[in-house]
């Protein structure tokens, strides 16, 4: 009987027993469970799986943990030796980007801005900078910026402005005396491949465009970062307000924006400068001005037309002496005591006929101004000028025109 209640107790604790270890069991098989799921989750949704460790839960059975896991603990051991790999490659990538973009890290010259309207009054080709020297003004941002000389608009109208019949010729005219390395691009999408080389570019857009409603310059000064578009610096201050353009220059210009009305481009390299960049000047001769006389700005015109129906077609030289023999017979007071009288005088020129349709532009201006200024070109006794001699006194020939004496 006595054997019989001590197996009863026995086998009671047993139960107590069996019935505490179950829900510890239980409780560590949901938390391994719900550890699967969690990391299950995190592969679904792309984000990095964070191992566990005995450290993280000191709870968790010993048999939960891979055989695989001392392994997969080295692994941040070899990083280091794998970062090592593109530092071994990374001086022959910075050697190639560098033979193509070698200029962003050695090119810090400024990129100015300059307005055509700041120039109201300085002769430019048929106008002024202001009302025709969009081309004038991009080439002095250009320049600026290529030799980290400081070129300003008035300065290179002054220079170029007189030479070639227009503005297109002006430009290419200036580009070539001031040594930069331009070229006339192919095509538009020849332009857009040389800016996203480096290269910086002037494009002449027409009425097609959104930047004019006649013919303008701009230049294409480089890519946003930010944005991947084209930067776009503007010689006229009021596109800068127009609604359709005022993001553009901030945010850049998308290459359609640019095609639209394209009608001609020049690229300048920025590879091709030298090391020392040519910096152009020029020095005027010394001369006391011979004349002693001051024209109106009527008088001025008149006598650019006469130079422009006469001469246009010569050198700077040529037009100065055509000048020259109309103010030679204003202060020799034999062709008349005015200037209109000289000009409109009976047999003294035969384009007069032809003035009201001349169109001076600034080469005759700058005739005039260099035959008043000095050094002079014809002795003051030089009266006449035609294509074929005057009169048995010939003093010379300038271009296509015999000049002789009084």
């Amino acid at each position: 009987m006595r054997s019989v209640r001590l197996l009863c107790g026995l086998l009671t604790a047993l139960a107590l027993m069996i019935t505490a270890v179950a829900p510890a069991r239980a409780a560590d098989d949901a938390s391994v469970l719900d550890e699967s799921a969690a990391m299950g989750a995190a592969y679904d949704m792309g984000a990095p799986l964070e191992k566990t460790s005995e450290s993280e839960d000191p709870e968790a059975p010993v048999d939960a943990v891979p055989p695989e896991t001392p392994d997969e603990e080295t692994m941040p051991e070899e990083a280091p030796v794998e970062e090592t790999t593109p530092a071994e490659t990374e001086p022959a990538e910075t050697g190639a980007q560098a033979d193509r973009f070698d200029w962003t890290e050695v090119y810090t010259h400024e990129f100015p801005l300059y307005s055509q309207l700041d120039y109201p009054n300085k002769r430019y080709g048929s106008g002024t900078i202001a009302t025709s020297g969009c081309g004038i003004t991009s080439l002095a941002m250009v320049a600026s910026y290529l030799t980290g000389h400081a070129y300003y608009p008035d300065e290179l109208a002054g220079y170029f402005g007189g030479y070639g019949e227009n503005n297109v010729q002006r430009f290419e005219y200036g580009a070539e005396q001031l040594k930069l390395p331009i070229r006339k691009a192919d095509t538009v999408r020849d332009v857009f491949a040389a800016i996203k080389n480096g290269d910086v570019a002037v494009l002449l857009m027409d009425h097609m465009s959104i930047f004019t409603e006649t013919q303008h310059f701009i230049v294409l000064t480089g890519i946003n970062e930010e944005t991947g578009k084209i930067m776009v610096y503007d010689s006229y201050p009021p596109n800068y307000g127009k609604w359709d353009l005022k993001r553009g220059f901030v945010e850049g210009f998308e290459e359609r924006d640019l095609m639209l009305g394209y009608s001609g481009g020049w690229i300048f390299s920025v590879r091709g400068m030298p090391g020392v960049p040519f910096i152009y000047t020029e020095e005027k001769p010394e001369a006391d001005p011979r004349y002693g006389i001051e024209l109106t700005w009527e008088e001025q015109q008149l006598l650019a037309k006469l130079i422009w129906l006469e001469a246009r077609g010569e050198s700077p030289e040529g037009q100065q002496a055509v000048a020259e023999v109309a103010l030679n017979r204003l202060v020799s007071g034999k062709f008349g005591s005015t200037l209109e009288q000289v000009i409109y005088g009976e047999g003294q020129f035969r384009t007069t006929p032809f003035l009201d349709e001349a169109e001076a532009w600034q080469a005759q201006y700058e005739a005039i101004d260099a035959a008043l200024s000095g050094p002079n070109v014809l002795p003051m006794n030089v009266m006449y000028f035609a294509t074929y001699p005057e009169n048995d006194r010939v003093w010379g020939q300038i271009g296509g025109h015999i000049f002789c004496y009084g």
